[in-house]
């Protein structure tokens, strides 16, 4: 396969895949009301309590949004990895398409049954933060137009963002519990609101890496064209010039 053709694949993945997760989650905490009566609030709510079956009612979309965004997420990286040089390229190659893997199947397996989604879950939150920044670091390290460094800047915050998660939901109930609802809720739950910027992280900076590297393939591909038809101009120049001269010749004689 081409390389134009993975760029378009995998931009295309990128920016669809965020486009779904956050248009489903904005979509299912509008239409949101909790088993206690209350609105979603991001600041006091799990990410995954909009997927939860008969508690939001529009879980199945967001469910779906999952799966569409994790499958993308996970075509995006391959594609990135593929693109890439150097060998650090197959490490977050892998780890993100697992990451992409995980996150799909916290949709199919919502958090009705705490046991598997969270298994897939932690999956998601422990190889995320891996693919992000080792592809950050690569795109520090071995600079490429189309991957401008500053994406490496908002690929460290993501990575932090997810580490500050993390440690958060460690000084909680190391079982799977860990992933159920309070039974009371603070009106800012610092784990729920670190979670929900893990997620704007990772859409951002995949978002973001998309439209740059779909824009700088789009230039390069627009340069090679305006070269070509320049090219083909001052070709067809000389011939009519030549052309000319002969025909110049032919009438002297």
């Amino acid at each position: 396969m081409s390389e134009t053709r993975v760029t378009s694949i995998a931009t295309g993945a990128g920016i669809l895949g965020a486009f779904v997760v956050a248009i489903a989650s904005l979509a299912t905490a509008l239409a949101y009301t909790g088993a206690a009566g209350e609105p979603y609030s991001p600041l006091d709510h799990w990410v995954s309590e909009l997927g939860e079956v008969g508690v939001s009612g529009l879980a199945p979309l967001f469910n779906a949004g999952l799966v569409v965004g994790g499958i993308c997420f996970a075509v995006f990286m391959i594609g990135l990895a593929i693109v890439r040089s150097g060998p650090l390229r197959y490490v977050f190659g892998a780890v993100g398409a697992a990451a992409g893997v995980s996150g799909a199947l916290v949709g199919i397996f919502p958090m009705n049954g705490l046991g598997p989604h969270a298994l897939a879950a932690f999956a998601f939150f422990d190889l995320g933060w891996i693919a992000v920044g080792l592809a950050s670091i690569d795109i520090a390290w071995h600079r490429d137009p189309r991957f401008p460094v500053w994406l490496s800047v908002l690929g460290v915050a993501t990575v932090l963002a997810f580490l500050a998660f993390l440690a958060s939901i460690a000084s909680l109930d190391a079982s799977t519990e860990t992933l159920a609802a309070p039974d009371v809720r603070p009106e800012v739950w610092t784990p729920a609101a670190l979670e929900w910027l893990t997620i704007a992280g990772i859409l951002g900076w995949t978002l973001l890496a998309s439209v740059a590297w779909r824009r700088a393939a789009q230039k390069a591909a627009a340069a090679r064209d305006g070269a070509a038809a320049a090219n083909g101009a001052a070709a067809g120049d000389g011939a009519a010039i030549g052309d000319g001269a002969g025909a110049g010749k032919g009438a002297a004689a």
